[in-house]
């Protein structure tokens, strides 16, 4: 199955696509010291959720950046369900060709790390798309220890513990603000939505000749999970501000 239908199929109902929750989100736009006015720049945005949740808390203006068409629908939806289409639009395209005409007080990554292939390449990315004075939000993967056990990290060679993040991030001359991490509440409301959007999709499609596949890749990510995901993967988000060195 194509990847892009995969993500649509398997997360395209869920609000915020990544293991966290709405006041995690706002508690980083705060961080970031989000205000009315900032323009903020969103990659990889998804249903739109993130930027709506800050536009409605702190007044910002947002451009998501979506690949998925039925997403970048999803997103004005959700510009227009929350009075925000006069300062809230989304970009379908892939965001490694996305150049701003002007920086951005805020540029946001929110587990879209994939599309630059990790969380240095992304950060990158998006420090060409701030001022000299922005901030930078990325919410990504992270292993909860040093000592994964090789053959399951193996299975994620993107993945870094939280230190080698914090090597990256002032190597690009930035601290860290601010980290919200996901609870294992999180993790198994993520995951669950998941499963039962799968199992939605294959009670509704029992001729689809991708089905057996898609019953494969169910039990393969569930047995990821518990086998080992719950207890050495973890997710954060990380707020980034300009070094003072």
């Amino acid at each position: 199955m194509e990847k892009n239908e995969l993500v649509s199929i398997s997360q395209g109902g869920l609000a915020i696509m990544n293991p966290t929750t709405p006041e995690k989100v706002l508690a980083a736009g705060r961080a970031a010291v989000l205000r009315e006015g900032a323009r903020v720049v969103e990659p990889g945005c998804g249903n739109g959720t993130i930027l709506a949740l800050w536009g409605r808390e702190y007044g910002i203006s947002g451009l998501g950046i979506e690949a998925r068409e039925d997403a970048c629908r999803r997103s004005e939806e959700t510009f227009q369900a929350a009075g925000l289409t006069d300062r809230m639009a989304v970009r379908c395209m892939d965001a490694r060709e996305y150049v701003p005409d002007e920086p951005f007080d805020c540029a946001a990554a929110i587990g879209a790390s994939h599309i630059w292939g990790g969380f240095a390449a992304t950060l990158d990315a998006l420090v060409g798309m701030v001022s000299d004075e922005g901030t930078i939000v990325i919410g990504d993967r992270c292993w909860r220890s040093d000592s994964t056990p090789p053959e399951f990290a193996r299975a994620w060679p993107d993945v870094l513990t939280e230190y080698e993040i914090l090597g990256i991030v002032r190597d690009a001359g930035f601290d860290i603000a601010a980290v919200f991490r996901s609870s294992p509440e999180d993790w198994d409301r993520y995951e669950s939505g998941i499963w039962q959007a799968i199992l939605s999709w294959l009670a509704e499609h029992p001729d689809h000749p991708e089905r057996e596949w898609m019953i494969d890749y169910l039990h393969r990510i569930q047995d990821e999970y518990f086998g080992y995901g719950r207890e050495y993967m973890g997710w954060a988000m990380y707020v980034l501000v300009p070094g003072f060195w």
